[in-house]
């Protein structure tokens, strides 16, 4: 019987490596940054987030059609729409067979990259910003996958109108306002004391030599 090996890669490190192919270990286990417990509270924040982002969609869907719901007078409404476009009506003008399948591709490929660079993230607010929007492209792109759209219900008009929204999107702009204000910043780090070196024991035996001869 072979003894147990001590020791090994951390699982994390072992689905980069089985994910990363022909990148040498060593590299994969430069690229991940973030401790396993941050990556563990991201990844239940994440599964939180979307729960409520998909839960408030159902509550919405069944609730909100034909009966528009009132939360702030002549400034915020929950009024149910079906958003088959990106955000701001981008790709309308693209075929209705294939819009679905491009929008989710884009979308997943951008979810991947803040996976990896979240996982690269040295400091807690950038690996927070990122989580918050990861969390925020999954619940769309799991509307896209189920339905064909997404499904959006919070509109507000106080002074402004603005494009009926979603948890999910209302996630995704708070993670990259927490990016940009904070992300980034690592902890300043002690100044380096440098000590005086020590006096040689041949220096010191010549300098007392010196000292009798005087």
């Amino acid at each position: 019987m072979r003894p147990r090996v001590r020791g090994g890669p951390k699982p994390l490190t072992r689905v980069f490596v089985a994910i990363s192919g022909p990148l040498p270990h060593k590299a994969v286990t430069a690229m991940i940054k973030m401790s396993p417990r941050n990556v563990a509270l991201a990844t239940a924040f994440c599964a939180v987030g979307l729960w409520l982002d998909q839960w408030s969609k159902a509550w919405a869907a069944a609730r909100l059609p034909g009966s528009p719901l009132t939360v702030i007078d002549r400034a915020l409404s929950f009024v149910y729409v079906e958003n088959r476009n990106a955000a701001f009506g981008l790709g309308n003008q693209l075929p209705e067979s294939v819009k679905v399948w491009v929008l989710i591709g884009l979308t997943s490929a951008l979810t991947v990259a803040l996976i990896v660079a979240m996982l690269r993230s040295e400091d807690l607010p950038s690996q927070v910003g990122f989580a918050m929007t990861i969390c925020g492209a999954a619940g769309n792109i799991v509307d896209r996958v189920r339905f064909g759209y997404v499904r959006d219900f919070i509109y507000w008009h106080g002074g402004f109108q603005w494009p009926n929204f979603n948890v999910a999107d209302m996630l995704v702009c708070t993670g990259v306002a927490v990016l940009v204000v904070l992300g980034g910043r690592k902890k300043k780090e002690d100044p380096v004391k440098v000590e005086p070196k020590a006096e040689s024991a041949g220096g010191e035996q010549a300098k007392a030599t010196g000292e009798q001869k005087s």
